[in-house]
């Protein structure tokens, strides 16, 4: 991330809302001035903060990173011959993406061990 993330979370945060840079940071539980680093690419918010922003604004990830919004779509390649060979994440996908890479390295394990039975069965 970098000013540039900065600036769109300034212009989401307007467009999306009308809390002020001190609403954000209360509703972030941060102080104000990590806030203000945020919209001015000093700081960049961990994972956490990131989904708490999306849920404050009402934006997916996507779009608060700044891929939606410009009409870029997040793209993932594909092993399926089936399929086209890049495809756009769904909102379902990023959601399952995003609870992943919160979960610890054995909860990791174990999803990876399912969803490869779950692959193979059908």
């Amino acid at each position: 991330m970098s000013k540039s993330f900065g600036r769109h979370l300034r212009d989401l945060r307007k467009k999306h809302s009308k809390f002020s840079q001190q609403e954000m940071a209360d509703m972030l539980n941060i102080s104000r001035s990590t806030y203000t680093y945020y919209e001015t690419g000093k700081s960049e918010p961990g994972q956490e903060k990131l989904k708490k922003i999306c849920d404050i604004l009402g934006v997916d990830f996507n779009t608060l990173l700044g891929y939606t919004e410009e009409g870029i779509t997040a793209l993932v390649a594909s092993d399926d011959s089936k399929s086209e060979p890049v495809v756009a994440l769904t909102p379902n996908e990023e959601k399952l993406i995003l609870a992943y890479r919160s979960m610890n390295s054995e909860e990791k394990e174990y999803i990876g061990k399912q969803v490869t039975k779950i692959v193979k069965g059908s």
